[in-house]
């Protein structure tokens, strides 16, 4: 909880400090997710899916912003049943301009994730989130983003972190 609270401090200290705003943006990406938990009903389980990202931002600076989004991580399957895992997070999101219209990003934030077992029901939690990656400004609006995001989940008595390798679009407008 003490994590939790101190990455929502950070976010809207820096917020509270930004310069001047710099607009919304919207965005999705698409990728492959790692479960890094426990086997499914104890049977060794499929540990990679196919994942998602929807999202919608705000940049206070050129190089501070805040994203809020959806995450849907896919279905991790044994022979014993299934998990479902998807999410929402608040990200606070830096940006370091690194030349000829590459950036690196860094995020770090809070996670409400919901897992949703065939064999034990569903629950949900919240926990922290980070993330590192680099992005290409195609143009002033346009950006394309490619990520290593690590969620950590709360639920179903479980603390398992799920990685997501993604490829997406980033919009200013």
């Amino acid at each position: 909880m003490k994590t939790i609270v101190r990455a929502l401090t950070a976010t809207a200290l820096l917020a509270a400090f930004a310069a001047h705003a710099e607009g919304l943006s919207i965005g999705g990406s698409i990728g492959e997710s790692h479960w890094k938990g426990d086997d499914v009903g104890g049977v060794a389980t499929d540990r990679k899916d196919t994942a998602y990202k929807l999202y919608g931002g705000y940049g206070f600076t050129p190089n501070l912003g805040a994203e809020l989004g959806y995450v849907n991580f896919g279905k991790f399957s044994s022979g014993a049943g299934s998990v479902k895992a998807d999410g929402l997070y608040l990200d606070g999101v830096g940006t370091l301009p690194l030349g000829a219209g590459f950036s690196a990003l860094g995020r770090v934030g809070v996670f409400n994730g919901k897992l949703d077992s065939s064999l034990a029901g569903s629950d949900r939690g919240t926990n922290f989130k980070v993330g590192a990656g680099v992005q290409y400004d195609f143009d002033r609006n346009t950006a394309l983003r490619a990520e290593w995001e690590r969620y950590r989940f709360d639920a179903l008595d479980t603390k398992a972190n799920t990685d997501l390798y993604s490829i997406g679009v980033n919009y200013r407008f």
